[in-house]
């Protein structure tokens, strides 16, 4: 119903952010990512998905539309809500975050704060043929390569790496034409 709010920051605190556009001041909840790139009285444009409960209206804002669609996925798994989904994004961004539930990294999202292994478990399972079907389509806004390199990057991500640092790491290895999936990894590694 509102896809994005431009406007004026009026300010920024933990877990929210006030944006005037048009003399209306709209309160946004958003991810510690978001909201880190916002500075009071700088123009903006916050993607936004509006929350209607029973008993509340909320507004959440979101860097990017990789990001909407992320929160938009983690909120369909049962036992996470809207604040939860908040939090999981604020500690991984949504990039990573694909990457985890494609090569099932339980770990990396169980590092989180206030998610525990059993509800990551459940993240990764519940999502995990949503994600992939979108990767394989390429309808997902990841920076994975679209040639062999795919698994290396996976196979970094599964080690720690963000998507961009796996990307990255794989950038500068030289003649990885050649190579196999283990050996550019360890040729990542190494460099």
């Amino acid at each position: 119903m509102v896809a994005f709010i431009k406007g004026i920051v009026v300010s920024v605190g933990e877990s929210s952010a006030v944006i005037d556009c048009n003399d209306i001041g709209y309160e946004i909840f958003a991810s510690s990512r978001c909201l880190g790139g916002l500075t009071v009285g700088s123009e903006v444009k916050i993607h936004t998905l509006l929350a209607v409960r029973e008993d509340n209206i909320t507004l959440y804002g979101f860097r990017d539309t990789s990001e909407k669609e992320m929160f938009s996925r983690l909120i369909t798994v049962s036992g996470i809500g809207p604040k939860l989904a908040i939090v999981i994004l604020s500690g991984i961004d949504a990039q990573s975050l694909i990457g985890c539930i494609a090569s099932q990294n339980a770990q990396a999202l169980a590092g989180i704060k206030g998610i525990g292994k059993k509800t990551a478990e459940r993240i990764l399972l519940e999502l995990k043929g949503k994600i992939k079907t979108e990767v394989a389509s390429g309808t997902a806004e990841i920076s994975l390569a679209a040639d062999s390199d795919d698994d290396a990057v996976l196979a970094l991500m599964a080690l720690g790496y963000s998507s961009s640092e796996a990307v990255k790491a794989l950038s500068v290895v030289e003649n990885k034409d050649n190579m196999s999936v283990e050996e550019k990894v360890m040729a990542a590694l190494r460099g």
